[in-house]
């Protein structure tokens, strides 16, 4: 079903350029059979030892040296075939539901393994319908480029043509090297739409497709250039952004650009915007000593097309003050000075007020704890004296004691 509805797409793409345009479409559709018969020949007559054929279908390989069909081998890339789908007849090949592994060098020999023929054998795809953009980067030129939706595996050829007004046909320039792209030169800016026609050939077929543009909604500027700052003296929070035309814009007054300027400090992911029709512009809030992010586009002043791509972002800082040891040039701010002298005084006084109030307190810790230490020596001595006077009271009565026990004995004696 996908591939039904594909198909339907298409069939009705190509039927609405009919409906639109029968006089440009019957023309191109002649043109390109021309274009498509001589072509073939040049294929063909060019390069007589290649065989082009479509994926999927019988492709038939004649051995022209052999004689009344007199029986001959085939080999491809120098060993015997092994293909399912092969036919002899005649002595030609016939290749049957041809896939992508039957490409390669066909050799045909007779009995005595002499070469009779020799073909190289290419396969592809018959050209579809291309995907086609259009895009103006100035009111002077149009360029179209275009990609295949179906890979045909084949050298392709394109013939090209536009037109602004029915049975009006003109060429859209193709540089040798760029196969896929064409420019339309000096297209006619005031016409409301281009009808654009590629028509793309191969060896196996051909298809044209149809595109139409509105000139107005395809310009698409390039990116302003040469993009670059200035710091502002003095201002910490200003940054001056100049920048260039794109080169391919011409300067012209009736047909200028308007930009916009993005910008951010680099460690934020939010931008600030600014549009304006001039080349420069100064910012006049940016962070002070922080590094930025600038990037700059432009779109046609009437509002015609889209923005172009942004340039190429570049970083940025604002102006700032570099401490240095040598006199400047800028008037002396004496109220700021003194200011700052005074606060340097009471921050110095402080500090020493601080200072001495803590050797204060340092000092009478010490003689607290030297009173303290004095006190408890003088304790300890005391009760050491108060100890001895009781021991030695103790001695003297036990001396008494013992001499008035000697007496009595006398005594009784």
């Amino acid at each position: 079903m996908p591939q039904q509805d594909t198909k339907k797409e298409t069939e009705q793409r190509r039927m609405t350029g009919f409906a639109s345009c029968p006089g440009i479409v019957i023309i191109t559709f002649i043109t390109s059979l021309v274009f498509i018969t001589s072509t073939a020949e040049i294929w063909n007559n060019e390069v007589s030892d290649v065989q082009y054929g479509k994926l999927g279908s019988n492709v038939t390989l004649v051995c022209s040296e052999s004689r009344n069909g007199s029986a001959v081998e085939w080999r491809l890339n120098g060993s015997l075939l092994t293909f399912a789908h092969v036919v002899l007849e005649n002595g030609n090949l016939i290749l049957t539901n041809t896939d992508s592994t039957m490409e390669g060098n066909y050799s045909c020999h007779n009995k005595k393994n002499q070469l009779l023929k020799a073909i190289f054998l290419r396969l592809g795809n018959s050209p579809g319908l291309l995907h086609v953009q259009c895009r103006a980067s100035n009111h002077y030129s149009i360029t179209c480029f275009w990609k295949q939706h179906i890979k045909t595996l084949l050298p392709t050829k394109y013939i090209t043509t536009f037109s602004d007004a029915i049975n009006t046909f003109e060429t859209c320039h193709q540089e040798p090297l760029e196969i896929n792209v064409c420019t339309i030169k000096n297209p006619n800016s005031w016409h409301p739409s281009h009808l654009v026609n590629i028509t793309e050939i191969n060896p196996v077929g051909a298809s044209f497709t149809l595109f139409r543009i509105q000139f107005l909604d395809i310009v698409k500027p390039d990116p302003p250039e040469f993009i670059t700052t200035e710091p502002i003296p003095n201002y910490p929070k200003r940054l001056r952004v100049l920048w260039k035309y794109p080169a391919s814009w011409p300067e012209e007054d009736h047909f200028r650009l308007k930009f916009q300027l993005e910008y951010k400090p680099l460690m934020l992911s939010s931008w600030s915007v600014v549009e304006t029709t001039k080349r420069e512009e100064t910012l006049k809030d940016v962070f002070a000593g922080h590094i930025h992010v600038i990037r700059v586009r432009a779109k046609d002043f009437l509002d015609a097309g889209n923005w172009s791509d942004w340039s190429p972002e570049i970083t940025a800082q604002a102006w700032f003050a570099e401490p240095s040891s040598e006199p400047t040039s800028q008037p002396v701010d004496y109220e700021s000075i003194n200011t700052k002298q005074e606060t340097s005084d009471l921050l110095s006084t402080s500090e020493a007020k601080v200072s001495s109030n803590g050797q204060d307190e340092n000092v009478a810790l010490l003689v607290s704890l030297g009173s303290f230490a004095g006190v408890i020596l003088a304790l300890l001595a005391f009760f050491a004296v108060l100890v001895w006077s009781k021991h030695k009271g103790k001695k003297e009565a036990t001396k008494q004691e013992i001499t008035s026990m000697m007496k009595m004995k006398s005594l009784q004696v």
